[in-house]
């Protein structure tokens, strides 16, 4: 029996380089569609990255805004059902989280679309939304990727963490499997929530050779959505305390690029006025400038998930340093795969170490593009996509054909 099509809710148009969480939604496609027939609808509540359109071989259709009026109406009709009203009750205002309402499933599912479609949202605020949609095509079973611990990110940030809890537990609790992209977040979610969690990690495109040894130029790198919060903030503290030190340890220049989209008006032009500080915006192909870099260096101070830039530049063959929470959830060994600094000077010590020790460099950069090439190249977690996607159509196969979406919870078995 041939597996049913699925339908992909994704915040963000999915692409294999650029945005991390364009690429995470490339991966999820990528991988289904060796299972599946897959339609992507973007529900652009993440915006959608400059330059060309998607590059995979689906069909991907953008939901348009709905009109006041409109949405109105199926606001007012999905209030008039007890298991939505009792079910967006539970859930509430959740501030900072751009949450898709349920009620837009009319609009965003494409007219072609079979009944029986299985659905796979992306992120936890267009969980609402997919549970919509699986109803409207009567899915077989349901899948959500978290992809990052959405909880303890706000949580870090002084956000409302009880408000995303709330979000999280309401959805994640009535999808047949929930996928992140950490296994320390994975087994956090399971714990806090009662539910089978599966890891899913970050992937990214491996060359078959390593690249060849940095050029030595005292070259520090930084790629990001520089419009993220928790990335602002490392761009800031590389800009203005991680630098200016190594700077200061090695006793001669050193140029720091910070790569990314931003806001005009926030702090990332500011400083681009820094000396030797570059501001470049968004680039289409990093290639380049992972090839002119002697380091990659995330300052991170919060955050959850994985992170997908340390991913690239070990896969580029470049030196990294972290934080813990940049290679949290990562299978890496500080050391031996890459440098950790606890706070900015240590951040710095490590930085001018790699800068100062080409060997080094070149030996973290090697175990690093092993690890990358056997644990999170596409080929390689095309097989946890997979099992994660088997696992949703197995549960949804034992749940009663006539549960509806919203209408219970599950538990871990």
């Amino acid at each position: 029996m041939s597996p049913p099509p699925l339908l992909v809710l994704s915040p963000i148009e999915p692409r294999t380089s650029g945005n991390g969480l364009a690429m995470r939604a490339a991966t999820m496609v990528a991988a289904a569609r060796a299972l599946a027939d897959v339609t992507v609808v973007v529900v652009p509540v993440a915006g959608t990255p400059p330059g060309r359109p998607s590059d995979l071989r689906v069909p991907v259709h953008v939901a348009a805004p709905v009109p006041p009026g409109r949405s109105r109406a199926a606001t007012a009709a999905l209030l008039a059902v007890a298991t939505w009203r009792d079910l967006l009750a539970e859930i509430g205002h959740v501030p900072g989280l751009p949450v898709a309402s349920p009620a837009l499933a009319a609009s965003v599912v494409p007219a072609s679309m079979m009944t029986g479609t299985a659905v796979l949202a992306l992120r936890s605020y267009l969980g609402p939304l997919g549970l919509a949609v699986a109803e409207r095509l009567q899915a077989p079973w349901t899948a959500l990727d978290l992809d990052d611990d959405d909880e303890a990110v706000a949580s870090a940030q002084g956000s409302d963490a009880a408000a995303v809890r709330r979000l999280v537990a309401a959805v994640a609790t009535r999808y047949d499997a929930v996928s992140l992209a950490s296994p320390v977040d994975a087994e956090g979610v399971a714990r806090r929530l009662g539910v089978g969690t599966h890891t899913v990690p970050n992937a990214v495109a491996v060359p078959a050779v390593r690249p060849p040894a940095r050029p030595g130029r005292d070259r520090v790198l930084f790629v990001g959505n520089l419009s993220y919060p928790p990335n602002v903030g490392a761009a800031m503290d590389l800009a203005e305390r991680v630098v200016p030190e190594v700077r200061r340890r090695l006793g001669r220049p050193v140029r720091l690029q910070l790569v990314g989209a931003h806001r005009a008006d926030g702090p990332l032009p500011r400083l681009a006025t820094l000396p030797g500080v570059e501001v470049t915006g968004w680039v289409e192909d990093l290639a380049p400038l992972y090839a002119a870099a002697d380091v990659v260096v995330a300052p991170l101070a919060v955050g959850s998930g994985t992170r997908i830039k340390l991913l690239e530049a070990f896969a580029m063959g470049v030196p990294v340093v972290t934080t813990p929470v940049g290679s949290a959830g990562l299978a890496v060994r500080a050391g031996t795969h890459l440098l950790v600094g606890h706070t900015p000077d240590q951040v710095a010590a490590a930085t001018a170490a790699v800068l100062d020790d080409t060997a080094l460099g070149d030996r973290l950069a090697a175990a690093a593009f092993d690890l990358v090439s056997a644990r999170y190249a596409h080929a390689v977690v095309a097989g946890d996509v997979a099992g994660f996607l088997a696992a949703a159509a197995d549960h949804g196969t034992r749940r009663a054909p006539a549960v509806r979406a919203t209408a219970g919870r599950r538990r871990r078995p």
